[in-house]
């Protein structure tokens, strides 16, 4: 079946179950008792992944040269994307649906072939490129969470140098950040700690105790230093919003090389075409009514059957993404409006780097 379905790529198997519309790069090899790739999988060139049961969801993407060394289990769900170059090594790693991991995270650092070196993250979590997490003891991270770049997660902490017998500690303790936590740049966790839902941990803070939920801390040992006192936005600042993060995606569409033009507009709402030299699509914003948050609609030229996305909560897309939907999508995640979707969508290249790459 390798050497037929998937030219230049090794696939030791014991047993296999791959949807439609798969794609392996050239050079890679995957070893498993139970291989489960989903439909539209992608894992790209020079890969080197190995798990008792390794398992992709539809959609989901492996970038090129990863490399796991996971004995139980490694799972991604639904259109989770895992970014070029992740080097996983643990006992178990199960990665939740439509989450993004960037470039280079290595998932080791230390005794990760443990039997308690397990990884959980979420669902929707965005994690940046060069993340370190030891799973010498457990790393458990909830659904929501935003880890910038260079964050480094630690189970297990001891240096030959400060040996126990002479007062000094040692310690190896699982990991927990809650839902929608965001850690800052360079932030560290040491082993132990539990970071409570919806805390922000500040660039370069590093956490040796227990943070409380919905707190910011900062600092060298992190402390809190407020409580955090969001108010969500009412109707009118939901539909406010949308509308400004309408027209800041429209002026974007101009800078990537579309051509946007505004129809008409009245008090219920605006219409505008958005071409490109191949196709051409209509983009109307309705907002009619007090409590209206406020609708957009992407559509392929005249006939198309719209993609409509709603404001209203919870959030909602209704209808099939194109390009231009995947772009708009790609562009209010960035805001935190985070539409749910099959799969990570991404954004169109701008054409002055598009030409440069052709």
């Amino acid at each position: 079946m390798a050497a037929v379905d998937f030219p230049g790529v090794e696939l030791r198997v014991s047993r296999a179950r791959i949807g439609e519309g798969v794609r392996i790069g050239e050079g890679t090899v995957l070893v498993a008792d139970d291989l489960v790739l989903g439909a539209g999988t992608v894992v790209g060139a020079g890969c080197d992944l190995r798990s008792a049961r390794l398992e992709l969801g539809p959609g989901a993407q492996v970038g090129v040269g990863s490399r796991w060394l996971v004995a139980d289990e490694a799972r991604l769900g639904t259109g989770t994307v895992v970014d070029v170059g992740a080097e996983v090594v643990c006992r178990k790693w199960v990665v939740g649906d439509g989450s993004y991991i960037g470039h280079r995270l290595r998932v080791g650092a230390g005794a990760s072939m443990e039997r308690r070196s397990v990884v959980r993250i979420g669902h929707r979590c965005q994690i940046a490129p060069d993340v370190v997490v030891n799973p010498t003891e457990p790393v458990v991270i909830g659904d929501g969470v935003g880890i910038s770049a260079q964050v480094a997660i630690w189970t297990h902490g001891y240096h030959t140098g400060h040996p126990v017998r002479e007062g000094h500690g040692a310690a190896f303790a699982g990991v927990e950040v809650g839902d929608g936590v965001w850690l800052g740049f360079r932030s560290v966790l040491l082993p132990g700690v539990r970071v409570g839902a919806g805390t922000v941990v500040a660039a370069t803070a590093t956490v040796n105790r227990s943070l409380p939920a919905g707190v910011l801390a900062a600092g060298v040992p992190a402390q809190v230093k407020r409580q955090l006192e969001p108010a969500a936005l009412d109707a009118a600042g939901r539909r406010d919003a949308a509308a400004g993060l309408l027209d800041g995606w429209l002026e974007r569409l101009r800078f990537k090389g579309l051509a946007v033009e505004q129809r008409d507009a009245d008090g219920a709402g605006s219409r505008w075409w958005v071409s490109s030299s191949a196709r051409c699509w209509e983009v109307v914003w309705r907002a009619a009514g007090r409590q209206c948050t406020g609708v957009v609609e992407v559509r392929t030229g005249n006939e198309g059957v719209p993609a409509v996305f709603d404001f209203a909560e919870p959030l909602a897309v209704r209808g099939v993404l194109d390009d231009l939907g995947h772009d708009l999508r790609d562009f209010l995640r960035r805001a935190t409006w985070l539409f749910p979707y099959e799969g990570n969508s991404r954004g169109l290249v701008p054409e002055r780097f598009a030409r440069l790459l052709r």
